[in-house]
């Protein structure tokens, strides 16, 4: 089984490289990765401006499970490359993560390859949406209330089976569109961490772990 980080983020402030207690999140992110104990590589796509910064990341890790290799111009470009990398003709499951989300609990990598390991062709886990969403129209002005017992936010990793991978575009998988995607549970772990707020919460977790 192959799993894909998605390397690319803005080449001028990568936040990937964005430093936590000492290492950068991809790092984090990729020990989570190799933690779960159901992957046996990791590709990480690295944006051409940041590439020694994001090999120096890869290298922190310190497992020749994870390799790098080169990003795209977008997200899609990079997970082609990394897949491409990983070769996924020699694994039956592939695993798209994102390199932001260092916390991702092994319980939902393991659940989201269990649901495909059971017959789902992708899957992905979420959170039940807890805020009061509301639909506006293009004036910024309220249309409705949206339901929430229906809607939740998705993590990653998502998973698809190579298999499917190779039946349908990349971008219309990674997005879920059209996709019969098995939702598994995720964890408020899994967050992603962009904001200075998050990174606090990254703090705080890591403080947690030691």
């Amino acid at each position: 089984m192959a799993l894909v980080p998605l390397g690319i983020e803005d080449n001028r402030n990568s936040g990937a490289l964005a430093r936590v207690r000492g290492a950068t999140l991809l790092t984090h992110t990729v020990l989570g990765i190799v933690g779960s104990g159901c992957v046996d590589r990791v590709v990480v796509a690295g944006p051409q401006a940041t590439r020694a910064e994001y090999a120096d990341a890869v290298a922190a890790a310190g497992d020749r499970r994870i390799v790098l290799a080169p990003g795209g111009g977008d997200r899609i470009e990079s997970a082609r490359k990394a897949l491409l990398a990983a070769a996924p003709a020699a694994h039956d499951i592939v695993l798209v993560h994102e390199p932001t989300r260092p916390f991702t609990p092994g319980a939902s990598i393991r659940a989201v390859v269990d649901a495909i390991r059971s017959g789902a062709p992708a899957a992905v886990p979420v959170e039940p949406v807890t805020d009061t969403v509301k639909v506006i129209d293009s004036r910024g002005e309220v249309l409705r209330t949206s339901e929430r017992e229906n809607l939740r936010r998705a993590q990653s990793p998502r998973g698809f089976t190579a298999a499917f991978l190779r039946t349908v575009e990349l971008a219309d998988a990674l997005n879920l569109a059209d996709v019969r995607a098995q939702a598994v549970p995720g964890h408020p772990n899994g967050l992603r961490v962009h904001t200075p707020f998050e990174r606090t919460v990254a703090e705080a977790l890591l403080e947690e772990r030691e």
